[in-house]
């Protein structure tokens, strides 16, 4: 199992074992990877628990489509990931961001979303 897409030079190890694992027949639809990190707002509704957005560092265009696939990363630690998946049309889309723990030999993901949002 090889990688058939050149990834940028910020593509962590990690990164690249997850790509392996989750998208490893999709690989050549893929159409950004870039990092974010989570942006921590006030929730008037509940102030106890923030909003959560992601925030987009920066990116690498693989190829320009009309219909975008994108994958941003933020590792947390050497065994945890979290992975912010953007695809659809500019203005139409779904952006969802899951969290998957490595044990040493593949990757697991938490039942629950960290973040969704329809556009």
């Amino acid at each position: 199992m090889n990688l058939t897409i050149k990834t940028p030079e910020f593509i962590t190890d990690l990164m690249k074992l997850w790509l392996l694992q989750y998208k490893e027949t999709q690989q050549d639809n893929i159409t950004q990877l870039g990092i974010f990190h989570w942006e921590f707002l006030p929730n008037r509704r509940n102030p106890d628990k923030p909003r959560r957005i992601p925030r987009i560092d920066f990116f690498e265009v693989l190829k320009e489509e009309t219909f975008k696939r994108n994958i941003y990363f933020l590792e947390i630690d050497d065994k945890t990931l979290h992975v912010f998946e953007s695809s659809g049309l500019d203005l139409a889309g779904l952006n969802v961001a899951h969290k998957y723990d490595w044990d040493g030999k593949q990757f697991y993901n938490a039942p629950k979303k960290i973040w969704s949002m329809i556009r």
